[in-house]
């Protein structure tokens, strides 16, 4: 077989492949989409050095959707607070878990399922459409100590290395309180995120002290006071959270607890470039057609030189 036919099927065969992947439905193309049709379930464990923690309520909300791509948008009740879900890490996401659980609790937010967990610790929810679920459980008390449980976000269905699983788990972290005080103290920091726009900021901001989910107090920050607070002599034996009562406009904001210490981080992102329209169209077979017309070309010029040998042959 000589050359010329060889590269010739060749670029047939990479044509014929080419056309027929492009004919193909989106959704076969892009494989791992998740069935949004579909229900999942999410199995929650709660205890310590495999000692389950019985009698322990949890409840769950349903906070954003998601789509078949896996891009989250605020859903519900949820849709109102001004939080960030784009390009998080573990410590973001534990934030966002925490700030969302603090307005739960302030705005009396109903729960979609509320379950209680058996002598192993564990509870099941079930019948649940995908998307993003905050989950929150109350504390346990045992002979020793008091644990109480931080808020998480599960996603279902949840992500695996062969592919989505809709029959997800997810193992409760918590607090542990050997000797709980009578009393304790609570400190607020605000952290502001808006390099190049400090002029947007407002000259003071609200902070609401939640004891057991009710708001108790509430406090001014601005820079008389360096953007920080300390409640003294609260309740040990009661759960504290903190809450902005109202987020500067354009800014997001995420709350963290590291230790005694709340930490209130306002965001303003920054102004992002403009996109281009999205046409649907696939643009990486255009490199492969490229190929291929390459390849035609370079077989055109062989021809074309064979054929101009042949002509001064006969010369």
């Amino acid at each position: 077989m000589n050359v010329r036919l060889c590269l010739q099927r060749f670029t047939a065969m990479l044509l014929i492949l080419i056309v027929g992947i492009c004919g193909m439905p989106a959704v076969v193309l892009a494989a791992g989409h998740i069935d949004t049709d579909r229900e999942s379930s999410l199995r929650v464990y709660f205890g310590e050095n495999g000692t389950g923690f019985p009698g322990v309520s949890f409840s769950i909300h349903r906070a954003a959707d998601v789509s078949e791509t896996g891009v989250y948008t605020l859903a519900g009740d949820f849709a109102k607070y001004p939080v960030r879900l784009e390009d998080l890490d573990s410590a973001g996401w534990r934030a966002l878990a925490q700030t969302l659980a603090a307005y739960t609790a302030r705005d009396e937010l109903p729960p979609l399922q509320t379950k209680t967990t058996g002598q192993d610790g564990e509870c099941r929810f079930s019948g649940l459409t995908a998307g993003l679920y905050l989950v929150i459980g109350e504390r346990y008390t045992s002979e020793n100590a008091v644990y109480t449980p931080e808020p998480m976000l599960v996603s279902l269905p949840g992500r695996t290395e062969e592919g989505w699983d809709y029959d997800a788990e997810a193992v409760c972290k918590f607090d542990r309180e050997d000797t709980p005080a009578e009393t304790i103290s609570r400190k607020v920091q605000k952290v502001w995120k808006d390099d190049g726009n400090e002029e947007k900021r407002p000259e003071k901001i609200a902070v609401q002290l939640l004891e057991n989910g009710t708001v108790v107090d509430t406090v001014t920050l601005s820079k008389e006071n360096n953007w920080e607070y300390t409640w003294e002599n609260l309740d040990g034996s009661s759960r504290w959270q903190v809450a902005e009562a109202n987020v500067p406009d354009g800014y997001t904001v995420a709350i963290t607890q590291e230790g005694t210490v709340f930490i209130m981080t306002n965001t303003r992102p920054s102004e992002p470039p403009p996109k281009l329209p999205q046409t649907g169209m696939l643009w990486w077979p255009v490199p492969a057609l490229a190929c291929g017309g390459l390849l035609l070309i370079v077989d055109g010029l062989v021809v074309r030189r064979r054929q101009g040998d042949g002509h001064e042959k006969k010369r």
